[in-house]
């Protein structure tokens, strides 16, 4: 490990100059317009680092890039959304002129709403274009703080009051369940909303188109300049605690939706699949604002995106109907498309196809090439760095299996290692293990609770520079390219054993039957964890756990890492953005065990229910039994002893009867 005066001088040194980037004639940067290029290639990267990141966009803030965009081509569509999955029904098109118009409407809205101060409107909404109608007026109004309508109404409210929310945009059951269905319940929890607007509701008072058409066109305040402002509060983190809020800047949110149309392609032509949700960064920045920067068209696949059976099950063809040229989802839904018997991808106009949330098994990677002839290529962010931060320049060739591609243009990343107190002891070596920090143009101000900040920002960085702890584990090799072992919090550690959950997954998805796989730790008294692995087969396939078992005894490289047990599941259960759930996985592994521990100490007879309380910074297991009033103290000692040494938090509650 280098210590700090070299990490300055020579790892996080800045790249030699190289010759200038091919920028596509007419579109060279230049104030007032969007430069266009495609990086293929190292040096392609390194060339466009030679120009200043402002210089590529062609304005400040995201509402100047849309009114640049609209003023090219008023009567091209921005928004193409689909309204079924089945590739014969006519989608719902808006213009970019009519797009701007509402931006704008909607911008004086939040404006009046909030008495012409600036307004912070919380946007509770599936995959439709007003949540990016709401959005972008909302920015350019003050703060837009899109909401999951999946989330419990509790975090809801917290969010909604940590954003001090003027408006809320949401529905009604019109598209299904959501947390519009307790409006009542969250508009008393937030004493700062002055206004509840619906989409979709006709006829009611409060319905958001009409509420637009009583605006004027055009903007009737002079918007903030400044691209640096604050202009989204993005709700990020785990699914079992309180979400934190990303302090989100027009300047971060447009240079990463640049870099993500360099990498997967800035032609004005491109048709770029939007099924990811608006309220994740992939859904809002690196698709739908991408889209809108380049000029391209924003093709929504329905409501719901790749929640809809119906999108997986005619993905081809909605992809050649409507020329989709660039697309980002996650591998299990890559491993959805591939496993889908019928259909045949000739014809598609797909040039990019990226993957995002989890590591790309090498063997989906090779399959899904061999059949569509397209390569998935990784990429790897968060919503802290507004977006991606890495990818693979797309060559034509295999990418690097494995790898989460290179560096995006203007950022660093180097794996370091820290302390308890997230400050710098030193920079890995080429190769060497550690937690991947990140530097660059894209990285946020902060959390709204400042007092996150900590956890977020590297103390100590060198050359005083702005570091942020990704909480990923892994290393840069000697080309550059970033390798992922997983989040520091999904590593298994069984006893003094600390196991990358992906050598159990690359070894069990390579299995013929098994469509989704994850491993996790499961609770144990004497080792801390035990890995184990859930496992989701594709339709009509099928494998004994035994069989697994033995794949794994056979294959996965270090013998800590063989899961002691493979559970068989229907379902894998997904984050609304197509992610493995993990924490979900662990709650329920926890109730597992202590389901197990419990029947052993009360008797395979006894009556009890177990619960997982997620509302705390951690999951609770609850014991809740019944036993006579002479049995109650010996069985909560005996519970407590036997659940002594499992490191999950227990409660037991034990009535009398």
């Amino acid at each position: 490990m280098s210590n700090e005066a070299v990490v300055s001088e020579q790892t996080l040194a800045a790249k030699p100059s190289t010759p200038k980037a091919k920028w596509a004639r007419g579109h060279e940067p230049r104030s007032g317009r969007v430069a266009r290029t495609s990086l293929r290639s190292t040096l392609d990267i390194l060339a466009v680092e030679q120009e200043l990141p402002d210089d590529v966009l062609p304005g400040n803030t995201i509402y100047d890039c849309l009114k640049a965009s609209a003023s090219a081509a008023p009567n091209k569509a921005a928004f193409k959304q689909l309204l079924s999955s089945d590739p014969a029904i006519a989608p719902r098109v808006i213009s970019y002129a009519e797009l701007l118009d509402q931006v704008e409407r909607a911008a004086n809205l939040f404006r009046v709403i909030a008495g012409g101060e600036r307004s912070a409107v919380s946007i509770i909404l599936p995959m439709v274009p007003e949540a990016l109608i709401a959005a972008w007026g909302a920015a350019t109004a003050g703060i837009a703080n899109p909401i999951n309508p999946y989330l419990e109404l509790r975090h809801v409210a917290s969010i909604m009051n940590a954003s001090r929310a003027t408006v809320l945009v949401t529905t009604t059951n019109v598209h299904g369940p959501g947390a519009w269905d307790k409006l009542d319940q969250l508009i008393g929890a937030v004493p700062t909303l002055r206004a509840v607007l619906l989409v979709d509701a006709p006829g009611a008072d409060n319905d958001f188109a009409a509420a637009l058409a009583q605006q004027s066109s055009g903007l009737s305040f002079t918007p903030n300049a400044d691209p640096n402002a604050d202009c989204v509060y993005l709700p990020t983190g785990g699914t079992t605690a309180a979400p934190k809020l990303v302090r989100m800047t027009h300047r971060g949110q447009l240079l990463n939706a640049w870099i993500a149309g360099a990498f997967a392609g800035s032609s004005e032509d491109g048709v770029v699949g939007h099924a990811m949700p608006n309220f994740h960064v992939g859904g809002s920045v690196m698709l739908a604002l991408r889209a809108i920067l380049y000029g391209q068209t924003v093709l929504t696949l329905t409501k719901d995106g790749f929640r809809d059976p119906g999108v997986v099950a005619n993905f081809w063809d909605i992809a050649r109907t409507h020329r989709m040229t660039s697309l980002i989802a996650t591998p299990a839904t890559a491993a959805a498309i591939l496993a889908q018997r019928s259909g045949h991808s000739e014809g598609h106009c797909i040039r990019s196809f990226n993957c995002g949330g989890s590591t790309i098994p090498i063997e989906l990677l090779r399959n899904f090439h061999q059949r569509f002839g397209v390569w998935l290529r990784e990429v790897w962010g968060m919503s802290e760095l507004h977006g991606a931060v890495s990818g693979h320049p797309d060559s034509g060739d295999q990418p690097v299996a494995g790898s989460v591609g290179l560096h995006l243009p203007w950022h660093r990343v180097a794996a370091i290692q820290v302390d308890d107190h997230n400050a710098l002891l030193g920079v890995c070596a080429p190769g060497e293990r550690g937690v991947l920090a990140v530097s660059g143009p894209g990285l946020v101000p902060g959390y709204v609770d400042s007092s996150l900040d900590r956890e977020l920002f590297v103390a100590n960085a060198p050359g005083g520079q702005r570091w942020a702890n990704t909480g990923d584990l892994g290393s840069v090799d000697a080309d550059d390219y970033i390798w992922l072992f997983g989040r520091a919090k999904d590593v298994i550690i069984r006893g003094g054993h600390n196991i990358d959950p992906k050598m159990i997954e690359e070894v069990l998805s390579g299995h013929p039957a098994i469509q989704v796989v994850a491993a996790i730790g499961r609770p144990d008294a004497s080792k801390g964890e035990m890995p184990i692995a859930y496992v989701q087969f594709k339709e009509g396939a099928s494998a004994s756990a035994d069989e697994l078992l033995q794949l794994c005894k056979e294959r996965v490289q270090e013998r800590a890492a063989v899961p002691v047990q493979i559970l068989i599941v229907p379902q894998i259960p997904m984050t609304a953005v197509g992610k493995i759930n993990k924490p979900a996985l662990r709650v329920d592994s926890m109730r597992r065990v202590a389901t197990e521990v419990t029947a052993r100490v009360l008797g395979a007879d006894a009556r009890f229910e177990i619960v997982v309380d997620e509302t705390g910074s951690r999951p609770r297991v609850i014991i809740r039994a019944q036993r006579s009033a002479s049995q109650v103290s010996a069985m909560d000692a005996a519970l407590r002893s036997a659940f002594a040494n499992y490191e999950f938090q227990t409660a037991i509650e034990l009535g009398a009867v």
